[in-house]
């Protein structure tokens, strides 16, 4: 295995699944080094049952990245990643971009890869994204993107930032450790009029892959944070637990993942008589469990036609607010894998604290994505 091999090995992550390969473009190429640019422009359009909405496309995570490689003597390799998010659609007039990763490393077959910056977590990138395949739907109850910051950076589960990362592979073992920084909590959304702060962050992963079709997985984070929430001065650290199953028979995929959050998830499906309606804090305890199943329809059709079903719930344990939902979609990947066509139809099965369901309405998904 070559070094540039091994390397783009190891930042594969639920955004660059064999799947889902964007078609980079190599700016600038010699023996040691490597400069690429890639992408996406993604839209979607979501069709509420008994709402009335214009269903216009929105945003669905369009990006840019640059990433360059550079050969060292020895059997080291060096990295560096930038990545932004942008609308390439301009729906609030302008392109509302945002950094989503920008991170440096080096990486060795054998003492393994160290990351620091924002980039994916471990938690992530080694355990939950095994089931984020649907297109559209998907990762809302895998801890990933449930934290007071939407992209899961401040408590460090979905791209942290001020991070290091170490990650290798021992025997049918990887396994992974990472440490966030200090520092205070962006306001974003009104999640911290609080003011919170970060002491640290420490995380671990493992992943066993005994053969080539199965692999089990745990992963854990605990974020030391000072403040207060809605005025309670209360431990307010997270502890959070996920253990996954994955089983790749043939042309099927089959994931599922279970986890356990500790002042992890914002507050959700609040009732409107419940007297946390207004609150800014966040969840005690929640449980969240994601499942997947996929079978690749190959050498029928132009390209490949994904047929999937999958399932989220998450769940406070100190009430009855319930965010679930089903999927069933189909995908039509072309020009290798490049150009993706969705739909998606979601049967939701939500309830609010005090059990009612009536906010809560099935919907029909489409996406169309190019990668570049």
């Amino acid at each position: 295995m070559t070094q540039k091999t091994f390397v783009a090995g190891m930042l594969a992550t639920g955004a660059l699944l064999a799947s889902q390969t964007a078609a980079a473009v190599t700016l600038y190429e010699t023996v040691e080094d490597k400069l690429t640019f890639s992408g996406r422009i993604a839209a979607g359009s979501t069709f509420v049952d008994d709402v009335s909405d214009d269903h216009d496309p929105t945003n669905a995570g369009s990006r840019v990245r640059l990433i360059h490689e550079h050969n060292f003597q020895g059997g080291w390799t060096s990295i560096a990643r930038a990545e932004w998010g942008f609308d390439p659609f301009f729906e609030d007039g302008d392109d509302a971009h945002y950094k989503r990763m920008l991170y440096a490393g080096a990486s060795h077959d054998e003492y393994g890869t160290v990351l620091i910056g924002k980039q994916y977590s471990l938690w992530y990138d080694m355990v939950a994204y095994w089931t984020d395949w649907m297109w559209y739907n998907g990762a809302s109850a895998q801890g990933s993107f449930n934290g007071r910051q939407s992209d899961g950076g401040f408590e460090g589960n979905g791209r942290p930032d001020n991070a290091i990362t170490y990650k290798n592979n021992v025997g049918d073992w990887t396994l992974g450790a990472m440490y966030q920084t200090s520092r205070d909590a962006p306001d974003e959304s009104g999640y911290y009029d609080d003011g919170l702060h970060r002491d640290k962050t420490f995380q671990g992963a493992a992943v066993y892959q005994p053969t080539d079709e199965w692999a089990f997985g745990l992963t854990y984070t605990h974020s030391s944070i000072d403040g207060e929430r809605d005025g309670d001065t209360d431990e307010i650290d997270v502890d959070a637990g996920l253990v996954a199953a994955r089983w790749t028979p043939g042309n099927w995929y089959f994931a599922l993942t279970a986890g356990e959050y500790k002042n992890l998830v914002r507050d959700f499906n609040r009732g409107a008589d419940d007297d946390r309606a207004n609150t800014n804090g966040i969840v005690d305890r929640a449980r969240g469990y994601e499942a997947v199943a996929l079978y690749n329809v190959v050498d029928q059709t132009p390209g490949t036609v994904q047929l999937y079903t999958g399932y989220n719930s998450l769940r406070d344990r100190d009430s009855d607010a319930e965010s679930a939902y089903y999927v069933a979609g189909a995908a039509w990947l072309l020009f290798e894998d490049n150009l993706i066509l969705a739909l998606e139809q979601k049967f939701d099965d939500s309830n609010d604290t005090l059990g009612n369901d009536d906010a809560y309405h099935d919907e029909t998904d489409l996406l169309v994505r190019y990668n570049f």
